[in-house]
């Protein structure tokens, strides 16, 4: 099993530090993991191992790469991943698959086995030295992909049914009881992002389960916190990164002063999914149908209040609340539009699913819209923590944070959701 350092390179860029795999996977020995793994619960006597095709690439993102076998009109996924968070990360996202799976009808990938490189009983890595999820593939196309194929109808009926199970979601964690007879699932350590990204993965501080939003605003400040602290104190750090980790450090600890001010008062955790992207949604583009949820690798138990919200993929966007005419951006009479319209045309049809993804929560009969409406300011702060140590945020923070210390009257920081 290969260590962190040994297939990991973090590299600076102009968006922060990113990973880097150091290796190639071998595709041979993808396949024959896929061969054997998919031979095991294979339904066809006759087959054998040499009979199965070859696995193909499928993509990747920041330290996943994806793989792909059809056979026999199934097809199914194998996703290798960098040790970002060793051991962990796998198993908990292999969990919660399994759990949404098994407890609610969001249409999610069935997990057929997994390698996290622990002692568990489970399969050898087959000598790839990584960790890898072997999974079902989902039918449908990515949202992203299928989005100029839809008219404003087929997408709000994809809205209203991806609201539909998200509730669910939300009102299965609400409910911290198993079914009688069923698996019993726990609240571990968090798998999350900022907690494991470049060096942090090592620093002391609180890794939860958290009780409260308290020690999870506090766990992140300190991260930050001690990564600036670890740049400044660096006589090999550039001056310029010394400067702006000056900068970052005392906004953080700014913000540490005021996490009481921003707490909400009886708090619920949930299950959430903070990354619903049109990457990570596949639609039958036809007919709008919600055909797959992905991503589930840094899902945890969070706040109400961070559940219930917007999407991630109908945030940020600037209210549009007039459809734009195709005719008032001709450039010439016989001419296409200009690209400023298909950029309103986007503004206006975000605007208008975010509306149909709120009236269909709404819909539902419970409390979720009125943790929505009550959000605001802790939402604001959660994004102010967030992006402390950017150098593209960090400005507009440090003055909406003069406001709040100033007790002038709120500014929202954040404009569009």
């Amino acid at each position: 099993m290969f260590q962190p350092a040994d297939v990991i390179e973090w590299q600076s860029g102009l968006f922060g530090s990113q990973p880097v795999w150091k290796v190639e996977p071998s595709i041979d020995i993808v396949t024959d993991i896929m061969r054997s793994k998919i031979q095991e619960i294979s339904q066809h006597e006759e087959s054998n191992e040499d009979s199965m095709p070859t696995a193909t690439f499928l993509g990747g993102g920041a330290f996943n790469k994806l793989y792909l076998m059809n056979w026999y009109k199934s097809s199914w996924i194998l996703r290798l991943t960098l040790p970002v968070d060793p051991y962990y990360k796998t198993v908990s996202e292999a969990a919660t698959i399994n759990l949404i799976r098994t407890s609610t009808s969001s249409p999610v990938p069935e997990i057929i086995t997994h390698y996290s490189g622990g002692v568990e009983g489970l399969p050898n890595d087959g000598n790839l030295g990584l960790e890898w999820i072997l999974m079902t593939k989902l039918p449908g196309k990515n949202l992203r992909n299928a989005w100029y194929e839809m008219d404003i109808g087929i997408k709000m009926r994809f809205v209203e049914l991806l609201a539909d199970k998200l509730h669910e979601l939300y009102a299965y964690s609400s409910r911290p009881r198993a079914p009688p007879g069923s698996t019993t699932y726990t609240v571990g350590r968090i798998v999350s992002m900022p907690f494991f990204w470049k060096e942090r993965l090592y620093d002391p501080v609180e890794r939860g389960p958290f009780p409260s939003s308290e020690g999870w605003f506090a766990s992140r400040l300190q991260l930050v916190d001690h990564e600036c602290t670890q740049i400044i104190d660096s006589d090999s750090s550039d001056p310029d990164d010394k400067e702006d980790a000056i900068r970052f450090r005392n906004l953080s600890r700014r913000l540490s002063q005021h996490i009481q001010t921003f707490l909400p008062t009886n708090e619920k955790f949930v299950l959430h999914h903070d990354d619903i992207s049109a990457g990570n949604l596949l639609v039958d583009p036809e007919t709008g149908a919600l055909t797959g949820i992905l991503d589930w690798e840094c899902v945890s138990v969070l706040p109400t209040w961070k559940s219930c919200q917007l999407p991630l993929f109908l945030m940020n966007t600037k209210a549009r609340n007039m459809q734009p005419s195709e005719k008032a951006y001709l450039e010439r009479e016989d001419g296409p539009p200009s690209s400023l319209y298909f950029e309103h045309l986007r503004e206006w049809e975000l605007t208008m699913l975010g509306q149909c993804f709120l009236q269909r929560m709404e819909s539902h009969n419970s409390d979720w819209m009125e943790v929505y409406r009550s959000s605001e300011r802790v939402r604001d702060f959660d994004f102010a923590i967030q992006h402390c140590d950017s150098e593209f945020m960090v400005k507009r923070i440090e003055e909406w944070l003069d406001i709040v210390e100033r007790g002038e009257q709120y500014q929202r920081l954040l404009e569009y959701n």
